[in-house]
């Protein structure tokens, strides 16, 4: 895969540190030798008259990054918060780096980033990575998919609601 990267709030500058050096490797090690399994037969569907025809297999891909984290010794879906009050859960997280990855439709986004608010306010994280396919391979997992363009776009405009420091990974093919 490709990565294209956007640094919010310095998070580039965090992940560089010698803190967070072995995590921001990780990540960029699972990407870079991912391959998009693919959906055999393609699934088709027609809306208002446009065919679109979608070629990833999302499912497979979620799998396989489960595996691929839990490989370098990270956390997969472990509770947001201390007291598991609230039952929600991340994607990954290793010392005070959380990761969510998102293949879902374009406002799941906004509930990653709550997320990253919620550990970063209980000081439970340093750093925040929202990892999204670029717009071109958000286009063959299924319709109104979150993407890099459209996230990178939107984010700076939270400035003042949205603290903490975010990593954004745009993955591409």
């Amino acid at each position: 895969m490709n990565l294209t990267t956007y640094s919010y709030r310095f998070a580039a500058e965090v992940l560089n540190s010698p803190a967070f050096q072995r995590e921001r490797k990780d990540i960029e090690d699972i990407f870079k030798s991912i391959v998009v399994p693919q959906l055999k037969p393609p699934k088709l569907r027609t809306r208002g008259g446009k065919s679109m025809t979608f070629t990833t297999a999302q499912k497979d891909m979620n799998v396989l990054l489960n595996d691929e984290f839990k490989k370098k010794g990270w956390d997969c879906q472990p509770n947001v918060t201390e007291d598991k009050v609230t039952g929600i859960k991340a994607d990954y997280k290793k010392a005070r780096v959380q990761v969510e990855v998102q293949f879902g439709n374009m406002a799941r986004w906004y509930t990653d980033v709550f997320k990253f608010q919620v550990s970063y306010s209980l000081g439970l994280i340093d750093v925040g990575v929202l990892v999204v396919p670029m717009q071109a391979f958000a286009n063959t997992i299924d319709e109104n998919v979150a993407h890099y363009e459209r996230v990178v776009r939107e984010l700076p405009y939270a400035k003042m609601s949205i603290t903490l420091p975010i990593w954004v990974v745009g993955i591409a093919p």
